[in-house]
């Protein structure tokens, strides 16, 4: 037998073992092996559980512009992968938010965010979520892999609409997508409030290996991205290709902060 394998029934011993650790009432773990394996575990079959209702094909993805492993474009999806391995070693946790805002309107903010959810759903072993925060100009629908009926925009305005009914899933598996919902010219109160404020505390301790990212509109001609740069642990600046000036960029790390902001990309989409 090859050493380096685990053996065929290594997983089904492990889910016993999680079973009768379960059961036990004498009190909590203290193994620090035994903890981690069983938090693993315990990930694992969440992620397992996460329903993906319609996956989209090769050729829906090339249409949505959707990065995805195999893809022809290796240059593209690799620099994808490189912004997240950069973030993962700033951060050294699986359980982060990251704010994406355009320097300029329609600078592709959004074909960045929701690429970069993407690339991080990539593992089997992690989870992302994409969250539409640009009631203005909202394109989180075509993500979704099921009809919108509300968004973040009445979680945030209603008190009684559970966040179950806001969370989408995508075509991309692990990946789950919370649309802006309707328009709202008070989206800057909205996401200045402490509803805003336990929403992102919520989602973020839902899955502790879940990857937030949130699409804000431009940090240029709106308030919302800098309001929302206080929850974020970094801040990712799209610069549009012929569209910015330096003091635009400068203008833009300012409005994040330059304690959360994390790097510019350079969009040519």
């Amino acid at each position: 037998m090859d050493k380096g394998k685990p053996a065929p029934n290594a997983d089904v011993n492990l889910r016993r073992f999680i079973e009768r650790i379960d059961t036990v009432k004498d009190g909590p773990i203290t193994d620090p092996s035994v903890k981690n394996a069983v938090s693993e575990h315990r990930k694992r079959e969440q992620i397992k559980s996460m329903s993906t209702p319609l996956i989209w094909s090769q050729d829906e993805l090339y249409e949505r512009k959707v990065v995805f492993a195999g893809m022809r474009e290796r240059a593209l999806l690799n620099a994808f992968r490189e912004v997240r391995t950069r973030l993962l070693q700033k951060s050294k946790s699986d359980n982060i938010v990251v704010l994406v805002s355009s320097i300029a309107e329609n600078g592709g903010g959004t074909f960045v965010a929701f690429n970069l959810a993407a690339t991080f759903a990539l593992d089997r072993h992690k989870t992302a979520l994409y969250v539409d925060c640009n009631p203005y100009q909202s394109t989180a629908e075509k993500y979704s892999a099921k009809p919108v009926e509300q968004g973040l925009v009445q979680y945030l305005q209603d008190y009684t609409v559970p966040l179950k009914r806001i969370i989408y899933p995508s075509g991309v598996e692990r990946l789950r997508v919370i649309p802006s919902g309707v328009q709202s010219e008070s989206a800057a109160e909205l996401f200045n409030s402490k509803r805003m404020e336990v929403f992102i505390s919520e989602v973020k301790h839902r899955y502790p290996d879940r990857f937030i990212v949130l699409d804000a509109p431009s940090v240029r001609t709106s308030a919302e991205a800098r309001i929302l740069s206080q929850y974020c642990d970094h801040a990712l600046l799209v610069v549009p290709f012929g569209k910015s000036t330096t003091d635009d960029v400068l203008s833009g790390i300012e409005a994040v902060g330059r304690d959360r902001f994390s790097g510019l990309m350079f969009n040519h989409q």
